[in-house]
């Protein structure tokens, strides 16, 4: 297999690509339907796992991102922490923290993307 190396930018789109696949998921469920739906929760459970593996990428790859922009620093190393467990501590996920994560942390992730993309020259990282 030829695989290309991948940069910084490669790693961001695919934090973006798995956030628009949890929308994607989740679209027109409520909290509760959500909570019943299994194949939902594993397919979001999935895309989280992608967004820390990707984070993860970032931070190994501009380091100098904890310093500069803090704030996406501490999302990344959260996405991470919540890859791990999803992957090996795939018995302690609780579908609410995962409901909860859609609602409030996806939406500060994309914003922060947002503002990240908006303040860079071309070519730079983070």
């Amino acid at each position: 297999m030829n695989r290309k190396q991948r940069r910084l930018p490669d790693w961001i789109e695919d934090i973006r690509c798995a956030i628009e696949n949890i929308k994607e998921d989740t679209k027109g469920l409520t909290k509760a339907r959500f909570l019943d739906d299994g194949k939902s929760q594993r397919a979001v459970a999935k895309s989280i796992s992608d967004i820390g593996e990707a984070a993860n990428r970032v931070m190994e790859l501009v380091p100098e991102i904890e310093q500069r922009r803090p704030d996406i620093w501490k999302h990344f190393v959260g996405a991470y922490r919540s890859r791990n467990i999803l992957v090996h501590d795939y018995f302690l996920i609780d579908a609410e923290i995962v409901w909860n994560t859609i609602e409030s942390y996806l939406p500060q992730l994309e914003e922060l993307l947002d503002s990240v993309a908006k303040d860079q020259p071309p070519g730079e990282p983070l």
